[in-house]
């Protein structure tokens, strides 16, 4: 017999042998087209695409804890080749808690005895949440502090400031994320700052130091 498929007002007919089974394989794949950034506009995080001959896939999600954040859209072509590509999107506007969630695409074909699928980790960039600055161990004599913050990617630029204090001076330096408190002298006594930045963005970390107290963390999350 012969089957005809109307695409964009053209005709495409090809013969069926009857009786026939189509056994060729199914072509899946997850592709991201940019890496979300949290904060702005709705996106689409992930696409699957499943390529097969003669009838289309059925493509769907298992979202776990991100089923009631994200919407999928999805479509179907019919090439003139007899093949079918069938989309499906994830779409949702960005944010941090996103990061790192695990998602599966399912698809499942005529051709096929088991559904196949195909895991994927939601990436979505952030500026830093969180900055905190704790202790930092050293086998030298000053006192070492290091900043640290939640940010993807990773912070690459710190600055160290002080509402009292020069930084660095003859009793304080830095070194990127590290702040060494070379004397232990009373008049360093006071409220230090660590700014932690990436490409999207900054956040801010405090440590109050005194000699010989314990130092208090003030971090900051955004």
């Amino acid at each position: 017999m012969f089957s005809c498929h109307f695409i964009t007002a053209v005709v495409s007919c090809f013969l069926l042998s009857s009786g026939t089974e189509d056994t060729s394989p199914v072509n899946a794949t997850v592709t991201v087209d940019a890496v979300p950034v949290a904060g702005r506009s709705e996106v689409t995080l992930a696409t699957c695409t499943a390529s097969t001959m003669q009838s289309a896939a059925e493509v769907s999600w298992h979202l776990g804890s991100l089923s009631d954040s994200v919407k999928q859209s999805t479509s179907t072509v019919n090439h003139l080749d007899g093949t079918f590509t069938v989309t499906s999107s994830l779409i949702a506007t960005p944010t941090v808690q996103m990061n790192q969630q695990l998602v599966k695409c399912v698809i499942r074909h005529a051709t096929m005895k088991e559904e196949q699928g195909i895991d994927h980790k939601i990436i979505v960039h952030y500026p830093p949440q969180l900055v905190f600055v704790t202790p930092f161990k050293n086998r030298t004599n000053a006192e070492v502090y290091q900043c640290e913050a939640d940010a993807n990617p990773a912070a690459t630029h710190f600055r160290w400031h002080s509402t009292h204090q020069t930084i660095p001076n003859d009793a304080i330096k830095t070194e990127g994320n590290k702040l060494f408190f070379l004397k232990l002298t009373s008049d360093l006594n006071g409220l230090y700052i660590c700014e932690a930045s990436n490409e999207y963005g900054s956040g801010i970390g405090s440590l109050y130091w005194q000699k010989g107290e314990k130092t208090k963390d003030n971090h900051s999350e955004l």
